[in-house]
């Protein structure tokens, strides 16, 4: 999976592209704003974009317990929401806010 975000992650930080969440209704009605920014929020799954260069030496071993392109669970006010220059949403945060690898999930 490349990195088209432009965001490049520092130190022990890394990327993460969390889950899309539905703007509108099976049914084509539009989900109000706010209602869709708050479900966004919500969303603690997501797939590992990027990591840092020391990404997890500072724990355990050292040895990266998720990979790039890996499906992740995360705390629910990890990180700092930013946009991409190709325009989709990602999470910065601290490689130790990845609860688990979901290794059952494909993206």
């Amino acid at each position: 999976m490349l990195n088209n975000s432009g965001i490049t992650p520092c130190g022990h930080y890394i990327l993460v592209r969390p889950d899309k969440v539905e703007e509108k209704t099976k049914s084509g009605l539009y989900i109000p704003d706010e209602a869709v920014d708050n479900a966004k929020r919500d969303t603690t799954k997501g797939t590992l974009v990027a990591v840092g260069p020391i990404g997890w030496k500072d724990f355990d071993d050292g040895a990266p317990w998720a990979e790039v392109g890996n499906r992740v669970t995360f705390g629910k006010y990890a990180g700092r929401d930013m946009k991409g220059k190709d325009g989709i949403g990602y999470i910065l945060m601290n490689a130790e806010d990845i609860l688990a690898v979901l290794e059952d999930e494909v993206e």
